[in-house]
């Protein structure tokens, strides 16, 4: 039987899904179309159950906030009205309203509130970077906009941060605004309104009050938002906080209670968190003017304007007068500057630390090497930097810039770059790498049958997951490293093969030379014409001399080319261990759960610990052992980390590339000395073959110059057969070859065995067989190598 008041469930084409949720005086509900499946929000004047409490005052806030949702507020991080056909439905949800209140009908925003987000396990001690960043664009559009309307909000919550989806990104809005207040000259005083968590100070103590309030309300968020907890004392009462929270410094942007009533200040966001380095040191100036307790100096900084210059009597320039410090207003300005600032960061495979290094145009890897050194204490000179696969380049070139490799849409569990320390031998992970574990989990260890308060109960929890998840991001970096360094090494290797396949080419075509300038030798000592021309006493000497400089020269060719040949083999062998390095178990069950992480630790099972534990906690049963059973988690991932980092396998795995790596450097420093060496004996060849000419022509002109030279000439000159005699030769005009133009071709099988004949197959070379294609290539060296040999000594005669 539906009740008074109550909504049918079923409206034309419009039925009623379920509740969304309620707050204040207001109850949301989803309708959806049955036909068109549009999805609206409804939120209606909520039935108290005592009628008698809903008064002027309840009213007229519910009618303000319908106004300004309809009438004024137009921002895309504000949730929006709809309206819905037709309009029957809105007068039959009309009917069951009380007192005839108006109703608002809004966007459906399906992804909750922030709250929600919030009270996810794996969020306990805050969100990621990127969520971070979006949440506080969002409040700070939505807050601005208010602003400019001269609209303060007043109940600036996480529940009142909802999540929109808006094609692949999530947009969060700001809704109920039952508490918004037009604020002007006149309309100051307030009485105590919103969440006590979230309101500023003067909300409390002041009767009058200012659009700064909603300046507090987003300095509290975004501290949780970051570590997952409020930051001052949130488990007091509003006394007690009243009190610690009016004696804190400006720099002062927590305040926390240790299990001995002692309060700590803190002027630095909790190490528990998942940002970068670099944003949390901006972050934490922001807060401070956020989270100012003077309302008047909330939000605001100190600016000093130029110094005024001022003439005396006589025309003369006075002492520049300084101009009073004046405070402008930062808060949103300076949040959009530290929103749009660009982070590189880094992950060292070496210590396990994560880097951020600020981007800027101006930024050099020479700066980004200066901040790994700061951070991690490796040498400038041994850092080594890996890129994941989602660098779009596959290694760092001279002239890459920092911001290059900064990627907007990398997770915020993935790093940007890899740092490996070149420099340590041993292993790419540091042997001796110990834990970082969070004080408070040390302080319980240290005290481990002491009670804890409920307040420190929820910081140990919180903690003990925090450290047990981020012991499993880190060793499903460290192997994601690992693999992408393997992954640069082979590539580097692959790269050389282009570079040793040209080497063995120009060691082996030297050494054809040689064989060709041997031969040269060979033949110039046995030539009859130039022993009946050159003294035999002279050419002997000479003779000797040229056989054993090229015998010298044939000796160290060899040696190159045997040298070459282990370069070869080492080379293929270095290949072939790099890329079965990659095929390494623990990087192929690495591969095989890309998409869903091996639970290295057990995470699943720690993370239904913390729900138990957080159960207690809320239910109020704790007792001296409601901390054990995470404390028991924590021992046993310090364990379970001992076993991964000293399997033989990991040590196995790092051993491997690290000898890939050592081997490689020792190949191309002996590839480096080979192809020096290739291009001096190129040159020694080359002079050696001109020496050789240059002495055969001193001794013929030594013998020709003789005092009646017209003889020895003469003798020379007979030597060489005339060309009008051989080409009046019987042998030529009878019986041998007619070179004739244009005339018949002799057919080659007609050539080898005459008309009819048949082929010998002795006389051909034609085939596909392995001798003919060696004896090409050979051909091919050779005629390089020869034409390398003239072109050199043309040049050295040119020089001469």
């Amino acid at each position: 039987m539906q009740k008074p008041f109550e909504d049918p469930p079923v409206i034309g084409e419009w039925c009623r899904e379920k509740r969304l949720g309620s707050g204040g005086f207001g109850v949301v509900t989803l309708w959806r179309n049955k036909i068109t499946q549009q999805t609206v929000a409804i939120k209606k004047f909520h039935i108290l159950q005592d009628r008698s409490e809903i008064t002027d005052k309840h009213s007229e806030r519910w009618r303000n906030e319908v106004q300004l949702m309809t009438e004024t507020v137009r921002n895309d991080n504000i949730v929006r009205t709809v309206r819905v056909q037709p309009d029957s439905f809105v007068r039959e949800l009309l009917r069951s309203s009380a007192n005839g209140l108006p109703i608002l009908c809004m966007e459906y925003c399906e992804g909750g509130d922030l709250r929600r987000v919030l009270n996810r396990v794996e969020n306990c001690s805050g969100l990621r970077e990127q969520e971070v960043r979006e949440v506080l664009r969002s409040l700070r559009n939505a807050i601005s906009y208010l602003h400019s309307l001269k609209i303060t909000h007043r109940d600036i919550k996480p529940e009142n941060l909802v999540l929109k989806r808006q094609d692949d990104r999530i947009v969060y809005k700001l809704t109920d605004l039952g508490y918004a207040k037009a604020l002007d000259k006149q309309s100051l005083q307030a009485s105590l309104v919103g969440t006590v968590e979230y309101i500023a100070p003067d909300l409390i103590y002041c009767d009058r009050y200012n659009n700064s309030v909603d300046y507090w309300s987003m300095g509290v968020i975004a501290f949780e938002i970051v570590t997952g907890v409020r930051p001052f004392i949130p488990h007091s009462p509003i006394t007690k906080w009243m009190l610690h929270v009016q004696q804190k410094k400006a720099a002062d942007i927590a305040i926390t209670e240790d299990n001995r009533d002692n309060y700590i200040y803190h002027s630095e966001i909790f190490p528990e968190n998942h940002i970068s380095n670099g944003l949390r040191k901006e972050l934490e100036r922001w807060l401070t003017l956020a989270l100012e307790w003077n309302p008047k100096q909330r939000g605001f900084a100190p600016h000093t304007g130029a110094a005024k210059v001022t003439t005396t009597v006589d025309g003369k320039a006075a002492a520049p007068q300084p101009t009073p410090v004046s405070m402008v207003l930062k808060i949103f300005s300076q949040l959009d500057q530290l929103l749009d600032r660009k982070f590189l960061t880094l992950f060292s495979l070496y210590d396990c630390r994560w880097i951020s290094v600020e981007l800027t145009e101006e930024t050099t890897m020479a700066i980004v090497r200066q901040e790994v050194y700061l951070a991690t204490g490796i040498p400038v000179e041994e850092i080594e930097f890996i890129l994941p696969l989602e660098q779009k380049r596959t290694r760092i070139e001279v002239d890459t810039r920092p911001l290059d490799l900064w990627l907007s849409s990398v997770q915020d569990d993935r790093p940007m770059l890899y740092v490996v320390h070149a420099g340590n031998v041993g292993a790419i992970v540091q042997r001796d790498l110990k834990p970082r574990i969070p004080p408070s989990i040390t302080d319980v260890f240290q005290n481990i049958k002491v009670k804890l308060k409920p307040h420190m109960l929820r910081q140990f929890i919180a903690n003990a997951y925090y450290f047990i998840a981020n012991e499993q991001r880190q060793y499903v970096l460290l192997l994601d490293g690992i693999r992408n360094y393997g992954l640069l090494l082979n590539d580097g290797i692959a790269r050389r093969r282009e570079e040793i396949i040209q080497m063995n080419k120009i060691v082996y075509g030297i050494l054809g030379g040689v064989e060709f300038h041997k031969l040269t030798v060979s033949h110039t000592r046995d030539s009859p014409i130039l022993k009946m021309q050159i003294p035999k006493s002279d050419f002997e000497a000479a003779s000797r001399e040229w056989e054993e400089s090229c015998t010298r020269c044939e000796t160290n060719v060899r040696k190159l080319a045997e040298m070459a040949d282990k370069i070869s083999k080492r080379y293929e062998s270095v290949l072939k261990r790099s890329r079965d390095a990659l095929r390494h178990p623990l990087l192929l069950a690495r591969v095989d759960t890309e998409l869903q992480a091996t639970d290295y630790f057990g995470l699943k099972n720690v993370e239904g610990r913390y729900e138990q534990s957080r159960a207690r906690i809320l239910e109020r049963i704790t007792n001296e052992k409601t901390h054990m059973d995470m404390a028991q988690a924590v021992y046993e991932c310090l364990k379970r980390r001992d076993v991964l980092l000293r399997d033989p396998a990991f040590l196995e795995l790092q051993q491997q590339l690290l000898d890939i790596r050592t081997e490689m450097q020792e190949i191309e420093k002996v590839l480096q000395k080979v192809v020096e060496l290739t291009e001096k004996f190129k040159r020694d060849l080359a002079h050696q073959t001109l020496r050789q000419q240059d002495a055969v022509w001193k001794l013929f002109h030594a013998t020709s110059t003789v005092a009646n030279g017209v003889t020895s000439v003469g003798k020379m000159a007979a030597s060489v057969p005339e060309l009008d005699r051989m080409m009046t030769s019987p042998s030529i005009t009878n019986g041998g070859p007619k070179f004739l133009l244009g005339g018949p071709i002799t057919p080659l099988h007609a050539a080898l065995s005459g008309e009819g004949g048949t082929i010998d197959e002795n006389l051909l070379c034609f085939g596909e067989g392995s001798d003919v294609n060696d004896l090409i290539s050979a051909n091919e060296t050779l005629i390089v190598t020869t034409n390398d040999l003239l072109c050199d000594s043309f040049t050295m005669l040119k020089e001469a």
